[in-house]
């Protein structure tokens, strides 16, 4: 304690220098100054003896006594810090800083009613005090007494008339009310005190873009560039607008201007590399990227997108190159390993994948999702066993994830032990009653093996509930109302399922079936060369489809 307040000592002698202080107890700024170092020092113990006894020495400092007060109550000393807070309201109750401190002190000890009775008091006594009068309204907003807020707000606005965040904020709570009209009148307010406000003219271009308006949005941003032609913010909210508008033209201009502006936006160079494959310009992005790539050979993020470009354009070859020479610098980078493991998957690089993945799961033990990725990697390769394997290994870490036991379902079936699989998807569904995707599952396996069509049907119809527009869900439908002989709805569902999905072999397969039971054995022959035909691009997608369909087609001849 004596090394401690010899070094403050000398800091105090230090810190108030060119003033006439005696560092002794007859000076009442010894003490306070002492409390302000050790606080500063955070040795709130010591800071608080100082600051007691400089309250004390000094009980007409207002000072003193808001530092002593939270230095008692962070010290655990609440009844104290509580009994000083009414001594200082009482010695000090004609400033209206009192109020506002106290009202401080309350919202941070999480006693809000007490915070709103006390700017209530000082509104009393200082009924125009422009800072009790907008402490009072956040009071009120947190409060949710939005129509007193907008009350003394609208007195605020007659003391500050030239304030444009009064209007901004009765704007706000107009809008809380959902009286949109009355928020963007009051907007407008805020904007012709000062047009470039900006919590006002953001809020009410968003107003405009929410309700379809994008004309009148337009013209708010468009009347801040006048201004500031180089505003950012304005800028990329234009191009959001051009883009819910459908205008390419104008959204590929904004957001070249915002990349010149800013060249190493990466989320500009995102942003424009989405725009243009919505519309089917992958050719154009791609040799963009290619120019802006070399302008900027060290931006990392450029040669990324170039790789998501030579993907988008199947070109998995390209992409692999740029990947795996930005693996080599950022090793730990997780997007890119998925973009590389993804392009190995898809040229069907297995191993390559895997040895990735190794490495990761080495340096992260406890991510089981990385096992998971392994286990549908070793699925591909034809290795169910050691799928399954990797699976029970990620329950070990994570018993309690739904999606673990489901997975595990997957891998038990594939290996024909269904009796097994089915109490992992029973496992699954304790863990996540609503899990749609173990629904359709068990759902699906009931109707088509035959097992219990009706329960079959009941659980997919619950998968539906979740997810009424999925396209497999559809199919396991479907696929119940075709078991029970009701072909007109089982091809009215599947039909469905196909428009959403038209590359799924065995979507393709169920609707040739239904086909047939309708006596449409042409358009059935169709579809089984479509299943055929995609079975061959993609791969089976059911045990031994292939060999099914075959003979489903020589049936036909």
């Amino acid at each position: 304690m004596k090394k401690l307040l010899l070094s403050a000592l000398v800091l105090c002698n230090t810190a108030f220098a060119g003033i006439n202080i005696k560092p002794s107890s007859e000076n009442p700024l010894f003490y306070y100054g002492i409390c302000k170092i050790a606080k500063d020092r955070h040795d709130i113990k010591t800071a608080y003896e100082f600051c007691r006894e400089a309250v004390k020495r000094m009980p007409d400092t207002p000072a003193v006594y808001r530092e002593t007060i939270f230095l008692a109550y962070s010290l655990g000393k609440k009844e104290e810090a509580f009994e000083l807070l009414k001594t200082y309201k009482e010695r000090f109750k004609n400033d209206p800083e009192t109020y506002l401190f106290l009202s401080f002190f309350y919202n941070v000890t999480k006693n809000q009613k007490e915070a709103l009775i006390v700017l209530e008091e000082g509104y009393k006594k200082f009924p125009n005090n422009e800072k009790i009068i907008s402490a009072l309204i956040d009071q009120y907003i947190e409060n949710k007494n939005l129509n007193k807020a907008k009350e003394l707000l609208e007195k605020l606005a007659t003391i500050k008339k030239d304030d444009p965040s009064i209007y901004y904020k009765i704007a706000r709570i107009y809008l809380f009310e959902n009286n949109v009209q009355k928020a963007e009148e009051y907007l407008k307010k805020s904007l012709q005190i000062d047009k470039k406000y900006k919590p006002a003219w953001q809020l009410l271009g968003e107003i405009y873009r929410q309700s379809g308006n994008y004309d009148k949005a337009i013209e708010i941003y468009k009347n801040i560039l006048k201004d500031d032609p180089n505003n950012l913010e304005a800028l990329n909210r234009l191009f959001q607008i051009y883009v819910d508008k459908d205008d390419f033209n104008n959204a590929a201009e904004t957001i070249d201007k915002i990349i010149r502006l800013n060249p190493k936006d990466n989320d500009a160079i995102l942003k424009k590399f989405l725009l243009y494959i919505k519309y089917g310009k992958s050719n154009e992005i791609l040799q963009d990227l290619k120019k802006s790539s070399q302008e900027n050979p060290d931006n990392p993020f450029l040669k990324f997108m170039l790789g998501m470009a030579y993907e988008t354009l199947e070109d998995y070859q390209n992409a692999k190159a740029i990947y795996e020479e930005l693996y080599k610098q950022q090793p730990d980078n997780q997007e890119l390993i998925d973009r590389l493991v993804s392009v190995y998957l898809n040229l069907k690089e297995y191993d390559k994948a895997l040895e990735i993945l190794n490495k990761l799961y080495v340096q992260n033990p406890k991510d089981y999702k990385i096992l998971l990725s392994m286990a549908d990697i070793e699925d591909k390769k034809g290795n169910i066993k050691r799928a399954l394997e990797l699976v029970k290994e990620a329950e070990s870490i994570a018993p309690d994830d739904p999606t673990v036991h489901f997975i595990k379902a997957i891998y038990l079936d594939k290996l024909g032990n269904w009796q097994e699989a089915e109490k992992s998807l029973y496992k699954s569904l304790e863990l996540r009653p609503d899990y749609p995707d173990a629904l359709n599952y068990l759902g699906y396996t009931y109707i088509d093996r035959e097992i219990n069509i009706d329960k079959g049907i009941e659980l997919v119809k619950k998968a539906l509930e979740k997810m009424p527009d999925s396209p497999a869900y559809l199919d396991s439908l479907g696929w119940g109302y075709y078991k029970k002989g009701n072909y007109t709805e089982a091809e009215k569902l599947i039909k469905k399922a196909l428009e959403k999905m038209q590359d799924d072999p065995v979507l393709n397969e169920h609707y040739a079936d239904i086909l047939l039971k309708l006596n449409k054995k042409q358009d059935a022959v169709e579809y089984y060369k479509k299943a055929l035909e995609l079975i061959d691009k993609k791969g089976e997608g059911e045990p031994k489809q292939k060999e099914r369909v075959l003979r489903k087609l020589k049936d036909l001849r």
